[in-house]
This record gives C-alpha cells, structure tokens and sequence, in this order.
C-alpha cells in the first residue's frame, strides 16, 4: 500500500463516488485524508495487479457470482434496494475488516483508482456501489467486495488460489504456446 501512495492525485475535477465536484469538495477534511484518488499510472497498476490476481473471472455455479470458481471458501451476498442504507452499513460493518485498514477500488466513474480507509468504504457505499461494477480489495487477495450492477453485492473470503500452482501452469501454458508457433513458423 505505501507504494500506491505515490500515485496518488488530486480528487478528480468531474463526477466521482462522492458525486459532482462541489459536493466533493464540502466533505470533511477528515475523510479527504483517507481518500486516495490515483493517477493514471496508479490506475494501471491496480488495473494489471487485479487481472493478475485471477480473482474475478468466469465461474461454472448455478448460482452467478463474480469470483474465479474456488477462488474463495467463503462467499456473501446481499441485495442492494430499497431503504437499504442501514442494512447495507450494518453488512459491511459485520465484514469485520478494521476501519482504519486501508483498501483498493479498481475504478470509479471518474476513471481512477482509489486508495482509501474500510471506513470511507462504509460511509460513500451508496456512491460507489451506484451503477458501475467495481471491486473493492487488499493488497493481500485473501477477500474482495465486488459490487454488481444489477444491485447486487459479493463478499469473498478466505483465498483458496494457489499462487505457486497457478505460476507453474501459465509457465507450462507458454512453452506449449512458444512449441506452436515455432512449429507453425518451420513450416
């Protein structure tokens, strides 16, 4: 996380999760420090360590979640509808993660990453799990909260991803890729 820190930039000059700029701007001082919008680099990097992470991805469950299938032991799920604001706090509080824990957001509407504490999470759910899916996560994989637009939210947890075996098959997968094309470019 300190290395993202270093990405970070000003907050956007056009609609966020904290809606128009103006309203943006009259948040206390207090949640601006623990709010991190990153620049397009920071976003890039966000946007490689999460493809890379092959936690979210195509899944074979009746049931559709967004999670790679047995990427997670544990998986939660609550609609969003309603007069939800504090049955949705009240979810994401029992989620247990600390408030100070600070946490990634892949994008917003703005385009930009964010670095920013749990407990902003738990304050601005309603504009960040307003209509684009995004995923909310930890430096460490072992759980993301993944809004759905179609107003739904997931909780995984407990990384099941063997990272060690996942590295030897995509090593494995680009020698047979490496055979191919030096067979097709013999004949």
């Amino acid at each position: 996380m300190e290395e993202l820190i270093k990405y970070k930039t000003e907050f956007p000059k056009k609609w966020t999760f904290l809606w128009s700029p103006e309203e943006a701007e009259q948040i206390p001082n207090e949640h601006k420090d623990q709010i991190h919008f990153l620049n397009e680099e920071g976003t890039e990097f966000v946007k490689k360590y999460l493809n890379c992470s092959k936690m979210l991805g195509p899944n074979n469950d009746p049931k559709w979640n967004p999670f790679y299938k047995n990427y997670f032991k544990h998986i939660k799920t609550i609609p969003i509808g309603g007069d939800s604001n504090k049955v949705i706090k009240k979810w994401l509080y029992e989620l247990e993660i600390p408030f100070k824990k600070y946490v990634i957001v892949d994008l917003d509407r703005s385009g930009h990453a964010i670095l920013m504490t749990w407990k902003m999470v738990i304050k601005y759910w309603e504009g960040l799990f307003f209509v684009d899916d995004i995923a909310v996560f930890d430096q460490s994989l072992n759980w993301c909260l993944y809004f759905f637009h179609e107003d739904y939210l997931y909780f995984g947890k407990d990384n099941t991803f063997d990272k060690e075996a996942e590295y030897e098959k995509t090593i494995w997968i680009n020698e047979l890729r490496n055979k191919k094309t030096t067979s097709k470019q013999r004949k």
